[in-house]
């Protein structure tokens, strides 16, 4: 199943032509509105206006991880709090204060959507949100939720609350990190309670990074099919990528963020296919706080190859993943 059809089976020309349309805007809006991209552009001689092409992207400098530990999340804010829709904090892997537009949170929720869609989640679903509902990436897991007209669930913290919600509710799929999961198995065990006995089939895993060295375990303990889902703090969502059913690789969401992979250590970029190196993203979309070139750290390589489940979005693989 898709949830856009026209924009997840795009053809490649006219993906270019939107992801150079937003690109160039954003280098814009980020070089003007934003104090901190305006002096990194302007420490290393970087226009906007320059933007020609594409690969123009690669003249501008990269945003590292510990430079955004050193400023606040005003220095990095493109527009007055009065135009801020809603400000979260992420806690992990460390705590980040993330502000988004009304226009943001929609583009999240429409990601979010087409990955619920991917993962099989329809109209017949009912979806545990198990976390606290104060987190974004939840919040969004509910619109969309109700958006594609699921039910959902919150499940919050509570044991006790879950449990209830759990038999009343008939939960099938959860959405929830694979630490609070497989603390709700520890707990239901303890109380002579086996999850495998719920109607549960299905879970969407929130994780701090792109490989899930716990999938596995939890596939072996749950009796259920896991799909990962990218929790990131610094970009403030939880859609970036996901997986279909064919489960090799994850697919981006190239209208949303132009990828690039660049050499471990070093600054080159690799444009060949099925090569290995660190994951470099720049947002395409967001309003209030943009992100030109961050790298991740994720180690992965980007492959071009058709999907089977026909969306022309490109997978990227991580080393633990399998072809």
């Amino acid at each position: 199943m898709l949830a856009n059809r026209e924009m997840e089976q795009i053809n490649s020309e006219a993906l270019k032509a939107l992801q150079f349309e937003r690109l160039h805007k954003t280098l814009e809006w980020a070089y003007s509105k934003s104090s901190f991209y305006r002096n990194k552009f302007d420490e290393s001689e970087c226009d906007p206006k320059q933007f020609e092409s594409l690969t123009d992207i690669e003249k501008f400098p990269f945003t590292l991880s510990k430079e955004l530990q050193q400023v606040s999340a005003m220095d990095l804010l493109t527009l007055p709090l009065s135009g801020v829709a809603r400000i979260s904090l992420w806690e992990h892997p460390q705590p980040t204060v993330h502000m988004y537009t009304i226009n943001d949170i929609a583009a999240n929720v429409e990601m979010t959507s087409r990955v619920l869609t991917a993962a099989g989640i329809s109209r017949a679903s009912i979806v545990g949100l198990l976390g606290d509902m104060a987190d974004s990436g939840l919040f969004d897991a509910q619109q969309a939720l109700e958006a594609i007209g699921a039910a959902a669930v919150p499940l919050s913290t509570d044991y006790e609350r879950t449990l209830k919600l759990l038999e009343a509710a008939h939960v099938d799929t959860i959405i929830g990190s694979a630490r609070r999961i497989l603390r709700l198995v520890i707990q239901l065990q303890a109380s002579g309670l086996e999850i495998s006995n719920f109607p549960l089939h299905k879970i969407l895993c929130l994780n701090e990074t792109l490989q899930n060295p716990l999938k596995m375990h939890l596939e072996k303990r749950t009796g259920t099919e896991v799909y990962d889902l990218f929790s990131s703090a610094e970009f403030g969502c939880i859609g970036m990528f996901f997986q279909c059913e064919g489960h090799v690789g994850q697919h981006i969401q190239q209208d949303y963020f132009y990828p690039e992979i660049v050499a471990f250590g070093g600054n080159e970029v690799i444009h060949e296919f099925n090569c290995m190196g660190e994951l470099v993203l720049t947002t395409l979309t967001a309003e209030a706080m943009p992100l030109i070139r961050y790298r991740t750290g994720q180690a992965v390589m980007i492959t071009d190859e058709p999907c089977t489940c026909g969306r022309t979005f490109i997978r990227i693989i991580t080393p633990m993943s399998s072809f």
